[in-house]
């Protein structure tokens, strides 16, 4: 009995999880040090940029890379990347949706072969894709356009979308359709009064991949995207990088700008988009 309790007083003193506790930390200050070193360099001035020794606290404090950064354009770069973003994100969900409920329920012959169909391109690398889809857009006049860009989005995010839903909406119970069926919901109805509401964690993973997926796309909208007024944020961005210097300032101040609805998104998001996501991947 007295070794017992030895054990347990022994397990439970107060510090026996700093070691955790102190790695915990580390990991969290490794991580947060390039973001905070970004935002110093956002609000200091070129010269003191290059300064040496390196001046780590800006002096004086200025938010003038901010404001050049949005004379400069940043702010259509930000509509159009969130115009884009958000379209894809509503035909994703939708096209998702209507596609992975009758291959989570439904048998029929081919099924299997349907669904290969449709997640096969993920295994095509995009870049041997950018000629045929450069020539295919041109053709119908959609180079240098939202819709383009929003199509090309939509498809690119479509199959993990059906992929993960597929697998959320197998997990859930047959009791609760069969139910509704006796009440007389047909199979639409059934999809959008009973599977989708319960399937929240599954349509916020899929929401949140398809916006990252647009959101961060640099390569499709610098060939698709030829005038200043159709660039996104990513373009803009990258504008700050010259054939002789790069504008540290500059470049740092639009990515704190560009990086903070993605974080923001995800802050809010991240309870359901990692409940969504192992779902749907594992039970898939």
């Amino acid at each position: 009995m007295s070794v017992a309790r030895l054990t347990v007083a022994r397990g439970s003193r107060p510090w026996d999880g700093w070691p955790r506790t102190i790695l915990m930390i580390v990991a969290i200050v490794v991580a947060l040090l390039p973001f905070a070193w970004a935002f110093l360099t956002s609000v200091k001035l070129q010269h003191q940029i290059y300064a040496f020794p390196p001046e780590v606290i800006p002096n004086p404090f200025t938010l003038f890379n901010y404001a050049s950064e949005f004379q400069g354009g940043l702010a259509q770069g930000l509509f159009n990347s969130a115009f884009v973003s958000i379209c894809a994100v509503a035909l994703t969900v939708a096209a998702g949706s209507l596609a992975a409920y009758p291959l989570a329920r439904m048998r029929f012959r081919g099924s299997q072969i349907v669904l290969f169909i449709i997640i096969a391109p993920m295994m095509i690398p995009g870049l041997v894709n950018l000629i045929p889809t450069y020539l295919i857009l041109a053709a119908l006049g959609l180079l240098d356009t939202y819709l383009g860009l929003i199509l090309l989005y939509w498809v690119g995010s479509l199959p993990i979308s059906v992929w993960i839903l597929r697998g959320f909406f197998r997990t859930v119970p047959f009791e609760l359709e069969e139910a509704a069926v006796v009440d007389g919901c047909s199979r639409v109805q059934l999809l959008f009064r009973i599977v989708l509401p319960v399937s929240k964690p599954a349509l916020m993973a899929v929401a949140l991949l398809a916006f990252l997926n647009a959101w961060n796309d640099f390569i499709i909208a610098s060939i698709i995207t030829t005038s200043a007024e159709m660039r996104t944020a990513q373009i803009f961005l990258y504008a700050n990088i010259g054939d002789v210097e790069v504008n540290w300032g500059g470049l740092m101040a639009a990515a704190i700008v560009v990086s903070l609805p993605v974080v923001l998104l995800f802050l809010f998001m991240q309870r359901g988009f990692i409940s969504g996501l192992t779902s749907g991947a594992v039970k898939g």
